[in-house]
């Protein structure tokens, strides 16, 4: 990868920007007699995922508050949980709302990117209304130029569609944007598919196991703040 050929930057959103992990502690709240929580947790973010891209599949589009919610009830009736909606609901504002977990590198990070000149996008599958909370839990209102959600192609990654989409609305040729994301490498290898350069967050303390299914990232870092010193 030429960092020179580089002029905008999208970064995902959950599991880059925020911590999913803590999924668990909400759980513990709030559902009774609940014995293993981190496996629910697992499970319900596997199923959101796994829906978001049978949605893809089937023409099936519903917005990702949506199926954030269906993979919760999913993961706990699976564990053997009758939890009421309302319950489900505070659960779920709860995580992706109110408590958001920023990772600690993030708003200084990429902060430095925008001081350097880049234009940042959070490019995510969050509807507009989870990424305004979600901009504002991490402190970015000043820093990103904008906030590109699947809600306005209603294509979920790693579908291609959704990154030309984010190449056409930020005026930028697809080879020019570097993706960054965290998690698994499922968005990574979206992007560099599409035709992005891409980066894979690899927080040392939230290890996953390295993924050959798909194109290797051009980069791997461990937070922001190494990027930042890999493109500057």
């Amino acid at each position: 990868m030429d960092p020179e050929l580089v002029t905008t930057v999208t970064v995902d959103s959950y599991s880059t920007l925020v911590d999913i992990d803590s999924q668990e502690p909400a759980l513990n709240e709030y559902v009774d007699d609940i014995e293993d929580a981190a496996s629910v947790s697992q499970l319900w973010r596997s199923q959101y995922l796994q829906y978001s891209m049978i949605a893809n599949d089937i023409d099936a589009y519903r917005p990702f508050w949506d199926l954030i919610g269906q993979g919760l009830r999913y993961a706990l009736e699976a564990h053997g949980h009758d939890v009421p909606e309302g319950v489900r609901d505070d659960i779920r504002r709860t995580v992706y709302e109110e408590r958001l977990a920023v990772f600690e590198d993030v708003t200084d990070g990429i902060g430095r990117l925008t001081d350097a000149g880049y234009e940042v996008y959070v490019l995510s599958n969050g509807t507009p209304e989870m990424l305004a909370h979600l901009i504002e839990a991490a402190d970015l209102e000043e820093v990103v130029t904008d906030a590109i959600s699947a809600d306005e192609v209603e294509t979920y990654k790693p579908d291609a569609a959704i990154y030309h989409h984010a190449a056409d609305r930020t005026g930028t040729p697809i080879g020019e944007i570097l993706h960054a994301s965290g998690g698994t490498m499922r968005d990574v290898w979206g992007a560099k598919h599409a035709g992005m350069q891409t980066a894979w967050v690899s927080r040392p303390d939230r290890y996953l196991p390295t993924e050959s299914l798909g194109p290797a990232p051009d980069l791997v870092v461990e937070d922001f703040h190494d990027l930042a010193d890999r493109l500057l």
